[in-house]
């Protein structure tokens, strides 16, 4: 399991080239953490990771992955360069907010989760996966919206960009919906993709 410190490589990352515009912003700490899924309601039956239940997971996991690995590439920060700046951290979003798109469709054609409760469980990963890409396109708009001939502006919008990036991530990864859920937890442990999702190690500067 990631360790927290892995999990906010991305958030420093970013937070560390939005520093590099010379701003000193106060109240401009990492996002906090997403609240956890509050759990069924009733006794819920641990169940067997059947073939079935893998497969599913391991799809949900596989769309993922692309919007993790995308988060954790954020561009250079040239402070020299401002309109240039924009424009790069424009695009990164752009490109990871398209992996979420993706990420959402494959969900969708997923299907139920081949569990008790499993349209439930479904369209809560859904719902998680939307309000990633949502959040995603607002800081996107931010950044697009920042004057191109004033660095401090964008190193504003790219020190909030890293708090979304960071709490984008970290939902992505959690995957609350299934992680610990004992429909989906013997399927989750066993999922490749899943694996490989979590493992995901962000860059530091």
């Amino acid at each position: 399991m990631r360790t927290s410190r892995q999990r906010l490589g991305s958030r420093r990352q970013l937070a560390v080239l939005g520093a590099a515009a010379g701003l000193v912003l106060t109240g401009c700490g990492s996002a906090p953490p997403a609240a956890p899924a509050a759990p069924p309601t009733g006794t819920v039956a641990v169940e067997p990771a059947t073939a079935e239940a893998v497969q599913w997971t391991d799809s949900v996991c596989g769309a993922l992955v692309p919007v993790v690995e995308s988060l954790g590439n954020p561009p250079e920060f040239d402070v020299t360069t401002p309109a240039a700046n924009r424009d790069a951290f424009a695009a990164y979003l752009a490109q990871a907010q398209a992996a979420a798109d993706r990420a959402l469709e494959a969900v969708t054609q997923a299907g139920a989760a081949p569990v008790n409760g499993g349209a439930e469980i479904a369209e809560e990963v859904r719902s998680d996966i939307t309000e990633l890409r949502d959040d995603l396109a607002d800081a996107r708009s931010h950044i697009e919206q920042a004057d191109a001939n004033d660095p401090v502006a964008i190193g504003r919008a790219v020190v909030a960009a890293g708090n979304v990036v960071g709490a984008a991530a970290n939902s992505a990864q959690a995957l609350s919906a299934i992680d610990g859920d004992p429909r989906l937890d013997a399927a989750y442990a066993e999922a490749e993709s899943c694996e490989r999702l979590r493992n995901i190690d962000f860059p530091t500067v």
